[in-house]
């Protein structure tokens, strides 16, 4: 089954868009990195079970900072959109 949606070619693109992909795929190499250096190099200086909770934890900050910014970009969006609405009705 293929949707066929309008597609809106005057809508902009939201503000800070472009920031938050880039800060997300930055995130996201910058964990894979970590991730890979510890695992080379400082794996043999902790137990496996301090390895597993850094990589663990590094990758639940990862998500906490890509979390924190990507909802207070959609609450940010949604009022936008909700005021626009208001506007029109």
């Amino acid at each position: 089954m293929i949707l066929n949606y309008p597609i809106i070619m005057d809508e902009k693109v939201p503000a800070g868009l472009g920031l938050r992909v880039a800060a997300s795929i930055i995130v996201v190499f910058g964990w894979l990195i970590y991730a890979i250096v510890h695992v080379v190099f400082f794996w043999e200086n902790f137990s496996t079970t301090q390895n597993l909770a850094l990589i663990i934890i590094a990758f639940l900050i990862g998500v906490a900072i890509l979390g924190a910014m990507w909802a207070s970009w959609g609450i940010n969006i949604s009022k936008q959109f909700s005021e626009k609405n208001d506007k029109e009705n």
